[in-house]
Order: structure tokens, then C-alpha cells, then sequence
């Protein structure tokens, strides 16, 4: 057994979105929208993950030589870093809408930023795809010489003004936790959905030039060097709905899902041992046990090529969704815990008196599925802070508020004597309480998981992004939104191929002016065992991070097969 002190890394978990989001004036004018020639390249290394990405959503790449590709300088999700290991050929968010244009018509819109299977614009002579708003970097290449997105740790790489903050940010970063940067990396780009311009279909209707569906996308990448999260890099997708049309509209059931796509790489792109090439031989599949919301992908023969060997091992890498919207009102335990529609605005609730009490009411009452809820939380109900100390406040639908350390007031901070400080009841601010607990959220979670063979003449495979005789983005949307949610999930593990896949969240709702957060942690580990044991102890520090500030942790004992809370 390996026990070690684990400390906060000051991720981004409890804090409400609104307090924190750019104010940004719309309509936005044309020429603050999303262009093509803002696009940028930089990289992330910050730990033991290196790669590429670009400022339209795109997380590493394909190399134009794949046979040939030189090692040393291709980063495309390589790890270690320095070691040549590539573990994909390209990674892209998605939204994917279902709509009505203005002739009555109905139709998908499927919006990304990858290098491939974009649409044509019917209107200009350019691809369909997100692209970076002009303004978030500095665009004077004698500044910025790698002429890379926005870095926290590279000032050259910052713009003389930021869009959307006033001039005392002026040579400031804008960080996501403030001016001071505190991840030992952090980039910030800004994205948007203008040149989906194929349809009669306007969301804003104080402007007929907004296209798409009115969508800004601010995206945020962070790395930690600390060891507990040096195999990953966490990723932070907001997704504003600028327009004025609501998604759904009044009525009508939720027409909206988020997801990415990866393509597979496991081993790189040029030939190693095996007898296909690296990016020909790769599996991938999903794992919603325990609250885990990951998907995964390795190499069917287990080697790849790198700067040491044609014939050195590979690892596992995934995507594991940290936090997405809640559905706190569609009568259904959406994140499996065992409770059904809880919610992060909900108040304190009712207040149980008395073990026994506390049981019944969770049992007959409010229908917890206990089983559920043990196998979710790694405890029984019997084990939670309130019902230790006996009394329950049924706003804090998970039990994990304790009022000998959390009953501290709206600051969150103890001694300081605000509101709600010591009263005996959870305040909004209070840790493991509404806001500061994303497990009182009923949250989508991982909602579906389609394969893509990357094979030609495939009627199964290489799925496009866009509407043409095979319909890709309605037949994903009518997946994902098919009532039997087993349907939701491929089941098959294809072996020995080049894949793609995709993973999906939603659908959910997206007001007008309205905020939603998508959160994911990209990891590494050496076999799926440990993979799974990385995503259980950055869920652990996710949930247990309630303020923007360093605090230590319990001790944590770490087996190869998950973690257990220590005293």
C-alpha cells in the first residue's frame, strides 16, 4: 500500500458558473466573430502529458508524413512527455442540434473543430467548423513568436487587451481562478459557431447575421506537475447560448447533446512490431461503474513505436466526464447514485432527527435506491456525516455535511462570523452544500458511446459531421436520444482497426444568455486498472474541491484498484 498526503490542486469544481464567465455585450459584431485566420497552434507540457492543440478545439493531430513522422517534434497526446508515445491522431468537441429553420424543415446541425469531415459552406469557399474568436492572443508575431494560443505561463503569448475584461487586465493573465495564474499551466481560447452557415435558420433575432446556433465556446486546458494529477490534463468546455432562442423552445423535449470525438492513435501513426500500422490496430470502450463516466482506448497488440523502440509498450488513455449539466426535474437518477432529481439550488431542505428517522425517510420517502447510493458514494448511507451525528437536512440530498466542520458561513470561511455561520443548518457557500457539491446535482453524466470504423464503403463507419445520404448527424441524434438508453451504447469492441469514437452527455437544456459547463479529465494510465485508479482520485479531488485555495486533504490510501478515504 502506497499512503501519501494529497493536497487540493485548486481545480475549478463548486464554484457556480455564473460568478465566473466573461460578461460579453451581445449581439457580438461580425468582426468579433469566430474567422479562420485566428487560428493557432500551441502545446501543453506542463506534465507528464505533452501535446498539441488549437484554438478551434482540436487536442493534438495526424501528422502530415504518418510513416515518416519525426518523433521528436510530433506531440499529438504523447506520453511520457519526451518519449515519442502519441495516444491519438486528433480529439474535437461536438454539439449536435436538432432544429426547425424558417421553412418548417427539420434539420441536425452537428458543430465541431476538427481537421476532417467538416461540411462546405454553401455561401463561401471554407470549411464549416468552429473557429477562434480574434482578440484572446497576441497576434503580433514578433511578440509571439510560436504564434500560440493563450498561455498562462508564456506573457508573450497574451493579447495588449482582453475581449472581455476592462483595462485593468491590461498585461494581467485571464485566468480562470483570477489574474494570479494557479495551475502550473493553463490555456484560454474562445470559440464560436459562425461558419455553420448551410441552413435558413437565425437564433438570434436581434441580428440575421448570426448563424449557427448562436454558440460561444470558452475552452480552458490545465495541467498540475503535482504527482497526483501529472498523468492528466483537465479540460473545461462552457458553452454560452448567445442567441435568443432557447434550446429547447417552450415545450418541446431537450434538443441539444455535447460530446467529443476522439481518433484513436494508441502507439502513434507509423509502423512499429506489429503487423499493421499503429493507428490501424487500436480498441476502445466505455465504463459507467461507480460513477466513473470514462471512456478509454488502447492498442489491440499492445506496442507502438517512440523515440526508443519500434516495439515499446502502451498504456491506456481516457476521457472521464468530471461534471455536465443536471436534470433535476425529469423524474430519473440520470448520475446513478441512488437519488432521483437532486439539485444544487435546492436550500436546506427539511430537517431528520434521529438515525432510524433518517433511514426511513431516505428509504420510504424520498425512494433512495441505497444500493445505488453505496455503490456510488464507496459507503453506505450509515457511514455519512449526518446521519453519524444524527441529524439531516434534506437539501443536503448525499449526507456528507457535517456542521462540526462545514456549518461555516456564506464565505465558506470559518471564524469570520457572516451569515449562516453556526446556526446549526447548511447556507449556500457552506462546503459540501448546493453549490460548493456537484454530487447535489442529478448530472447527465456519460449518455452514450457510438464506435467509428474508419473504413471506407463502411455503411457502419466513417461517420462525417455533416448531412449528406448517410445522414451521420441525425442517425448519432436518434441514438442518443432513443428512449431505451441501452441503445445509447455500442456494445461491440472492435479489434484490429482504425477507429474513432464518440462520446456523448445530453441531451440537456441551453437558455437563451444561458451558461452550461462540461468538464473532463484527459488521463493516462499504464494498464486500464490504473486508468481507473487516476480517475478515481481526480473525482476525489474534484469533489472534495470547495474553494479557490490551497487545503490538505485527508490522507489517501491508493491501490492500483481504486482509493479508500483515510482518518
Amino acid at each position: 500500500m502506497i499512503r501519501f498526503r494529497l493536497f487540493i490542486l485548486i481545480l475549478i469544481a463548486m464554484v457556480p458558473v455564473a460568478h465566473l464567465l466573461a460578461q460579453v455585450p451581445t449581439p457580438v459584431p461580425p468582426e468579433k466573430r469566430g474567422r479562420s485566420d485566428a487560428e493557432r497552434k500551441g502545446f501543453h507540457d506542463a506534465n507528464n502529458i505533452r501535446t498539441e492543440f488549437w484554438n478551434f478545439g482540436m487536442v493534438g493531430n495526424y501528422p502530415e508524413d504518418p510513416i515518416g513522422v519525426d518523433l521528436s517534434v510530433f506531440h499529438s497526446v504523447e506520453v511520457p512527455k519526451g518519449s515519442g508515445m502519441n495516444y491519438s491522431d486528433g480529439i474535437t468537441p461536438f454539439v449536435l442540434a436538432r432544429i426547425v429553420q424558417t421553412n418548417g424543415d427539420t434539420a441536425y446541425i452537428m458543430e465541431t473543430g476538427y481537421r476532417e469531415r467538416q461540411g462546405d459552406s454553401p455561401r463561401f469557399n471554407r470549411k464549416m467548423r468552429f473557429e477562434p474568436r480574434p482578440g484572446y492572443f497576441q497576434p503580433d508575431p514578433a511578440i509571439n513568436k510560436g504564434r500560440s494560443p493563450a498561455l498562462s505561463n508564456d506573457p508573450r503569448t497574451w493579447p495588449d487587451t482582453w475581449p472581455d475584461k476592462d483595462p485593468s487586465w491590461n498585461g494581467k493573465w485571464n485566468g480562470y481562478f483570477g489574474q494570479q495564474p494557479a495551475a502550473d499551466q493553463e490555456s484560454f481560447t474562445v470559440m464560436d459557431d459562425q461558419y455553420y452557415d448551410a441552413w435558413t435558420y437565425y437564433p438570434d433575432n436581434r441580428d440575421a447575421t448570426r448563424l449557427g446556433l448562436g454558440l460561444r465556446v470558452e475552452v480552458r486546458g490545465f495541467q498540475w506537475a503535482n504527482p497526483q494529477a501529472g498523468n492528466v490534463i483537465f479540460w473545461h468546455y462552457d458553452i454560452t447560448n448567445e442567441g435568443t432562442t432557447d434550446y429547447p423552445r417552450n415545450g418541446e423535449p431537450e434538443n441539444i447533446i455535447f460530446g467529443l470525438y476522439m481518433d484513436s492513435g494508441v502507439g502513434g501513426s507509423t509502423r512499429g512490431c506489429d503487423p499493421v500500422p499503429e493507428s490501424d490496430d487500436d480498441n476502445a470502450y466505455f465504463d459507467r461503474s461507480s460513477g466513473l463516466n470514462l471512456v478509454y482506448t488502447w492498442d489491440s497488440y499492445g506496442h507502438g513505436r517512440d523515440l526508443r523502440s519500434a516495439c515499446s509498450p502502451t498504456g491506456y488513455l481516457g476521457y472521464a466526464y468530471l461534471e455536465t449539466p443536471g436534470k433535476p426535474f425529469d423524474g430519473t437518477d440520470n448520475d446513478r447514485d441512488g437519488i432521483t432529481d437532486e439539485k444544487r439550488d435546492s436550500g436546506p431542505g427539511q430537517l431528520i432527527v434521529g438515525q432510524n428517522a433518517i433511514l426511513d425517510y431516505a428509504r420510504n420517502v424520498a425512494h433512495y435506491d441505497t444500493a445505488k447510493f453505496h455503490e456510488f458514494y464507496g459507503v453506505p448511507i450509515t457511514q455519512k456525516a449526518a446521519y453519524r451525528v444524527g441529524r439531516w437536512w434534506t437539501g443536503d440530498e448525499d449526507l456528507d455535511w457535517d456542521p462540526a466542520t462545514d456549518d461555516v458561513g456564506a464565505d465558506g470561511v470559518a471564524g469570520t462570523g457572516d451569515p449562516g455561520e453556526g446556526d446549526g443548518m447548511p447556507t449556500a457557500g457552506e462546503p459540501h452544500f448546493d453549490q460548493t457539491d456537484k454530487d447535489e446535482s442529478d448530472q447527465i453524466g456519460l449518455s452514450g458511446f457510438r464506435m467509428n470504423r474508419i473504413v471506407r464503403n463502411d455503411p457502419e463507419g466513417d461517420i462525417l459531421f455533416f448531412t449528406n445520404d448517410k445522414k451521420w448527424p441525425e442517425r448519432l441524434y436518434k441514438k442518443w436520444t432513443n428512449p431505451n438508453v441501452a441503445s445509447r451504447f455500442d456494445t461491440a469492441i472492435v479489434e484490429n482497426i482504425n477507429i474513432g469514437f464518440l462520446f456523448a452527455s445530453g441531451p440537456f437544456t441551453l437558455k437563451a444568455s444561458k451558461t452550461e459547463r462540461f468538464s473532463l479529465a484527459l488521463a493516462y494510465g499504464q494498464d486500464l486498472e490504473e486508468l481507473r485508479g487516476t480517475v478515481k482520485v481526480v473525482q476525489a479531488i474534484y469533489k472534495r474541491t470547495t474553494s479557490l485555495r490551497f487545503r490538505p486533504l485527508r490522507r489517501l490510501s491508493r491501490r492500483r484498484s481504486g482509493i479508500t478515504m483515510c482518518n
